[in-house]
């Protein structure tokens, strides 16, 4: 007798993310993500009993492994006080994320997930949210940032790093020229800076 895959669940999710991405959520239904993952149906509900639950499965790992690849660069060093280094942390953080998760990054991008979120979800986008305004916020004290609403700042830098990944779809930012990607990192620390008066 031929065993359940083991890791179904997660090649579920994966397909899932590859047509969230290419016809958006509501543009999807789960006879296309059962005939892409090459299951029945019937298999889909046994690890998710609803479009929503695998919506909010697909969501919460997209998000989770985001929040991953922002902690590992942030991990790499430097002084805490060095507010343009984090900056850079934080922007290799995404390309990596944008370069190894393209149809993850693009559905977190559509911004549509009102429908349908579980408040676990929710929950997680917020951390991940306040990561970023934490940043903005110890920029502004430490006078590196310009001043503005913290959560307006992150949405303007996150549209320019999201217009610079639809820029090089469907490569992604891995097909910059290293020195394009570090010269679009300095244009969008050029949008958050408090530039000084000389």
């Amino acid at each position: 007798m031929a065993s359940r895959k083991p890791d179904l669940d997660r090649l579920l999710i994966d397909t899932a993310l590859a047509l969230f991405a290419e016809r958006t959520y509501e543009g999807t239904q789960m006879p296309a993500v059962a005939q892409r993952a090459g299951v029945g149906v019937g298999s889909i509900y046994r690890y998710f009993p609803s479009k929503e639950a695998l919506g909010n499965a697909a969501f919460q790992h997209a998000k989770r492994t985001l929040l991953d690849h922002l902690a590992a660069a942030l991990a790499e060093g430097g002084p805490a006080s060095d507010i343009r280094a984090e900056f850079g942390r934080f922007w290799r953080g995404f390309t990596r994320y944008a370069s190894a998760y393209p149809d993850a990054f693009v559905f977190l991008e559509h911004q549509q997930h009102d429908t349908f979120l579980a408040p676990e979800s929710r929950a997680l986008a917020d951390r991940i949210d306040r990561v970023a305004t934490d940043f903005i916020e110890r920029g502004q004290r430490a006078g590196a940032i310009r001043e503005g609403d913290a959560a307006q700042l992150v949405a303007l830098a996150l549209g320019a790093f999201t217009g610079l990944v639809r820029l090089r779809r469907p490569g992604g930012p891995d097909t910059l020229p290293p020195e394009d990607l570090d010269r679009a990192e300095a244009a969008v620390w050029d949008l958050l800076h408090r530039k000084t008066s000389t």
